[in-house]
């Protein structure tokens, strides 16, 4: 290596390696390659880098919806979707509940499952006063399950109507359907299932800078 020249893949695989194992040889490495930039255009050279490989992962987008029994399309229905994600889950959970209804009781009880199993849940919820189906998460929160709640006096208006499940910081599922009959069986709902690493990390930031601004308190 010499002065305005870096090996690509060797800045490459050191940045992977940085990020794998929160080092930081790519930003030295940049300055000796180029010691006309300053340090903070280093660091800046490796986030773009590191964004770039982050975005290369193999991300995926697929339909998800709900839809009359009779209607037929070449996509995956919300209530598979759900189920799945939330059995499926290793390590943690998010998930918003705009409408509860006592149509997921097995799922209810799968995540409470889950949370003594030790996977981590945070459960955002809408006006919980008014959410009697959640009776049952409430008994059970504590160390693994954390009851989120959005009420807003001063404005009646104002709700939590984002729909989001998110599993393992890997797989979101962001949709119009409640987690309600209707929502997964009776209305026509649409949404997307993502399988993104970057966009799982994003719903967690957004979720974790509203409940810091006390947007949301814990109960």
């Amino acid at each position: 290596m010499s002065g305005g020249s870096i090996n690509k893949e060797i800045l490459f695989n050191t940045v992977k390696s940085d990020m794998a194992n929160g080092t930081a040889n790519a930003v030295p490495m940049i300055k000796k390659g180029f010691p006309e930039l300053s340090n903070p255009e280093c660091a800046e050279l490796v986030s773009i880098l590191e964004n770039a490989i982050t975005s290369g992962d193999a991300d995926k987008v697929s339909l998800v919806v709900t839809a009359p029994p009779s209607f037929s399309i070449n996509a995956r229905t919300t209530m598979n979707v759900v189920q799945s994600m939330i059995n499926g889950a290793e390590r943690n959970i998010l998930i918003t509940g705009y409408s509860l209804s006592s149509y997921f009781s097995e799922l209810v009880d799968t995540i409470i499952q889950k949370s003594q199993r030790g996977v981590f849940v945070k459960f955002f919820v809408n006006d919980l006063d008014k959410q009697p189906d959640f009776d049952k998460i409430l008994r059970y929160k504590g160390r693994f399950l954390k009851v989120y709640n959005y009420h807003q006096d001063d404005d009646k208006m104002a709700a939590l109507h984002a729909k989001v499940i998110s599993v393992d910081q890997r797989q979101t599922l962001i949709t119009s359907a409640n987690l309600s009959y209707h929502g997964q069986q009776g209305n026509i709902e649409l949404g997307t299932l993502i399988e993104s690493k970057q966009i799982a990390k994003q719903i967690e930031d957004v979720f974790t800078k509203l409940t810091f601004s006390k947007v949301f308190t814990e109960v």
